[in-house]
């Protein structure tokens, strides 16, 4: 549909009737970045410790944005990347943003169409390296489990009001999202709510509140397999442990806070976030928090931030999981599913279950009009034998890792 909708626009954009208008806007967008992990055995956004790699931050977008009639217009943002956290090739372009937006008078604004999902502080921005002082935004809050749903299909409107110095912006949105990740199949039907921005002078406060209702499902070897669901008939265990790794209908609640000073060189900004399933069976609960301070030198802006990470993904479903071994051993003949269920569930849990720490220093170097050269350095420190978002491959991983960035980000 979308394809469809894309080249309808398009065509309507080269018509004369659409040039005349001059009421067009070209811009885009570029990072090149280039990382390496100082730890074998570890990969994180295509960057690992073999070599220096340039397939993990790097992206261009381009939008095109215009007047298609008095009060309305259209917003088209394609964006290529070179890693994506859901099942998208590499360098695939993608449509984020396809959408029409109405001005319906000097407050409200409706918007309809592909739109971001509002996540964060740096939501409508997230992809724009230029924007923000970091490599990337901290990954204890802008995490790899919300990276593939950074945008939704549906409509919100907007409150705009500003009194006396100060500006509010309330939005409310709904709408639906469908991705597949390495792991899990996850649709969202529908996705609503929505978050509320103050301006104070140098302060930024916002909060946001989205509840989805999602069906989930593991990909490969996993408790659907109807050998497994037969098993588990008759298996209060088995029964137990299918219950919690699949979802149907199950509301989940995301919500987060953010706060941002900003007074001539210097800026201090903190989000926190929370995930949790509010029903019954697949449970991925996940907590975030990061604080980041940056003092501007001329051209030169060095940044430090701490942040944290929890997830915690079905631990009582883990300990059931590792008892069955004791009730069902492996390798009774005519039960292969449930070994293969079990070795492929058990790893999945142990790696989704974890605390990480981490330490950024980073300087930004704005060297050219509209051109910025990072250099980032983050150490993030691991517990109970996982390695946080940072994935293993088939060593045991270490207590930590310290990942190095270099990035050029551009608009133009």
């Amino acid at each position: 549909m979308y394809k469809l909708l894309t080249t309808l626009l398009l065509s309507w954009v080269l018509s004369p009737t659409a040039s005349a208008q001059d009421s067009w806007r070209f811009s885009g967008f570029a990072s090149l970045a280039a990382g390496r992990l100082d730890h074998s055995g570890l990969t994180y956004s295509n960057y690992d410790n073999e070599k220096w790699r340039f397939d993990g931050d790097t992206v261009l977008g381009l939008q095109l944005s215009g007047n298609l009639a008095e009060r309305l217009t259209l917003t088209m943002q394609a964006v290529s990347r070179a890693h994506s956290f859901d099942d998208q090739e590499p360098f695939e372009p993608q449509l984020d943003w396809l959408f029409l937006a109405y001005q319906l008078n000097a407050n409200w604004r409706l918007r309809a169409g592909r739109l971001r999902t509002p996540h964060y502080l740096y939501s409508e921005t997230l992809d724009v390296g230029y924007s923000y002082v970091w490599a990337r935004p901290p990954i204890d809050v802008y995490a790899n489990v919300l990276a593939p749903f950074s945008n939704f299909d549906g409509a919100d409107i907007t409150y705009l009001m500003d009194y006396n110095e100060t500006s509010i912006d309330l939005q409310f949105l709904a709408g639906t999202m469908r991705r597949s990740l390495d792991a899990i199949k996850i649709e969202v039907k529908p996705v609503v709510g929505g978050n509320i921005k103050i301006q104070n002078g140098p302060y930024t406060l916002r909060y946001s509140l989205l509840y989805d209702q999602s069906d989930i499902r593991l990909n490969g070897p996993r408790p659907s397999d109807p050998a497994f669901r037969q098993l588990a008939a008759s298996n209060a265990q088995l029964g137990f442990i299918l219950d919690s790794l699949e979802s149907e209908d199950a509301w989940y609640r995301y919500q987060s806070l953010g706060l941002r000073w900003e007074q001539d060189e210097y800026a201090v900004l903190g989000e926190v976030f929370d995930i949790k399933n509010t029903d019954e069976g697949y449970s991925n609960d996940a907590h975030g928090w990061y604080i980041s301070a940056q003092k501007r030198f001329g051209d030169l802006t060095p940044y430090l931030v701490r942040g944290g990470f929890t997830n915690e993904l079905n631990k009582e479903a883990f300990q059931v999981l590792k008892s069955t071994y004791a009730t069902i051993p492996p390798g009774i003949p005519g039960l292969q599913v449930l070994d293969r269920v079990r070795d492929r569930v058990g790893r999945y849990l142990q790696l989704s279950n974890y605390r990480q720490n981490t330490w950024t220093f980073g300087v930004r170097w704005d060297f050219y009009s509209d051109l910025a050269l990072k250099a980032e350095w983050q150490r993030l420190d691991f517990s109970d034998g996982t390695s946080g978002q940072i994935l293993p491959t088939n060593e045991a991983p270490p207590s930590h890792t310290v990942l190095t960035t270099i990035s050029l980000d551009w608009v133009f």
